[in-house]
């Protein structure tokens, strides 16, 4: 699975429509959102956390100052996550069995759950990692990922992190070959440990 396809299929199953959510739900882990306040309103179908938003999904894991959730009249839901200082938003996805790590960040995250896209904005970098090593890298003002058509599209401009530019680096495979190797050596074949800590409540 590539960079974007993980980080695009935890927001699907996350934010996707309510028909598919109750159809699943016995096959879902529980989604758990910590934040200092919750306010969700019935009526305008919007659910707003705020203040140091922790939400863990199984092997998922999104990190912002603010997550807006919003459903729409055919039941899809469309989420918002930003940062209110310098520091940036954080997406964390994990293969346990393929030894890999996703990480986005930027300054705002958004996802359309009726077109499935992903869009990282603002100083966003998106990095697959394997075995702990970075394998695939793409940074630029904003990272989209079309989960329906397999695409992705990099923009730069003044919110790059190279300014203006778009900058995508890709290891050999052999490289990525190496990391799954020395990770199925060390766990002696079975699936690395999870770093995502789901919080006591």
């Amino acid at each position: 699975m590539n960079t974007f396809s993980a980080l695009a299929l935890s927001l699907s199953v996350l934010l996707g429509s309510s028909v598919y959510a109750q159809t699943e739900q016995a096959q879902e882990p529980e989604t758990l959102v910590l934040s200092d306040t919750l306010n969700y309103d019935d009526l305008s179908k919007t659910t707003q956390f705020s203040g140091n938003v922790i939400l863990t999904r199984g092997l998922f894991r999104l990190s912002s100052d603010q997550l807006n959730i919003v459903e729409d009249a055919e039941g899809f839901r469309h989420g918002k996550a930003s940062m209110n200082s310098a520091k940036l938003v954080e997406l964390l996805e994990e293969d346990l069995e393929n030894y890999e790590l996703i990480r986005a960040v930027g300054s705002r995250a958004e996802y359309n759950g009726k077109t499935e896209v992903v869009t990282m904005i603002g100083q966003a970098v998106v990095t697959r990692y394997v075995c702990g090593q970075p394998v695939d890298t793409v940074r630029g003002e904003r990272v989209v990922y079309d989960s329906k058509n397999k695409t992705y599209a990099a923009q730069g401009g003044p919110q790059s992190p190279e300014p203006g530019r778009v900058r995508s680096l890709v290891q050999p495979r052999s490289k990525a070959d190496r990391a799954v190797e020395a990770c199925r050596s060390k766990y002696q074949g079975k699936p690395m440990p999870s770093s995502i800590q789901t919080p006591d409540i």
